[in-house]
């Protein structure tokens, strides 16, 4: 047993097999999952992630804490992997300054959101996308649908781009400022072997609010989709009003792709 250190892990995950990131009580979480791996290791610590995914929601690089004064092996991240489940793996560890924190040292995150239209998809996309159509989602809506209309979805993630008022597009008791910067939000469209089309639907900001993308993606599916009433989006963005009453896509087709920290700060990056 030493003095306190500062740990470091990478993770990824498929959201799939998780309740969300945060520990809840006879559920299986990112967190607990964790908390578990190093009790098994004589080490109990609490975990503290870099975003705090829903359940369903993936992870492509996701960045946690935890400070301990029991030494633990160099190759944690071999030692914890058999007390982990295959849906959770580590792809580094380091010992970062005691100044660092997963979440509050952050000064970016990066999402993806995928929406398939397609007319059958695998059952890995079926995981990692929203695929239409949805009857949870748009029970009216029938048949193979081929296409969204582009040129209006990317209308819509450009109207959102910038400083605004998100507070009708967020969860009602998430915390934080409702006002915020929404650094990018744009558009990719790939061509799904026989028939459809698979769309990604990227985010990038200094930091997001609960639900906030995934009620974006279902402004912007439902536009696409030609079902939005004209003006929606400034009525939304006025700060006044109802919240977003329409679908909210599922936590299936969102990825945390990416945290940024500052230059020389990220344990993970040598530049």
């Amino acid at each position: 047993m030493g003095h306190k250190r500062c740990h470091a892990l990478l993770v990824a995950y498929d959201g799939g097999a998780f309740s969300g990131f945060q520990r809840q009580p006879q559920l299986p979480t990112v967190q607990g999952a964790l908390e578990d791996a190093l009790a098994a290791l004589g080490c109990k610590a609490r975990i503290e992630g870099g975003g705090r995914t829903d359940a369903g929601v993936h992870a492509r690089r996701q960045v946690v804490t935890f400070r301990t004064a029991v030494d633990l092996p160099e190759d944690l991240a071999d030692r914890l992997a058999p007390h982990l489940p295959p849906e959770l793996r580590i792809l580094g560890a380091a010992l970062p300054p005691w100044s660092f924190h997963a979440r509050f040292s952050a000064v970016g995150k990066v999402y993806r959101y995928r929406v398939a239209t397609v007319a059958e998809p695998t059952e890995e996309l079926r995981r990692e996308a929203w695929v239409l159509p949805d009857p949870r989602g748009f029970p009216d809506l029938e048949g193979p649908v081929l296409a969204l209309d582009e040129e209006v979805v990317r209308g819509v993630l450009a109207a959102l781009t910038g400083r605004h008022d998100f507070t009708n597009l967020v969860h009602p008791r998430a915390e934080g400022e409702r006002k915020r910067l929404l650094a990018r939000a744009e558009l990719h469209a790939q061509p799904w072997e026989g028939g459809g089309v698979v769309y990604e639907l990227g985010f990038a900001a200094p930091g997001f609010i609960r639900h906030q993308i995934r009620n974006i993606v279902g402004v912007a599916v439902t536009a696409g989709l030609g079902r939005l009433e004209r003006g929606t989006v400034e009525r939304l963005l006025s700060g006044e009003g109802e919240r977003w009453r329409g679908v909210r896509a599922p936590g299936r087709g969102l990825h945390l792709w990416d945290i940024q920290y500052r230059h020389g700060e990220d344990p993970f990056r040598s530049s």
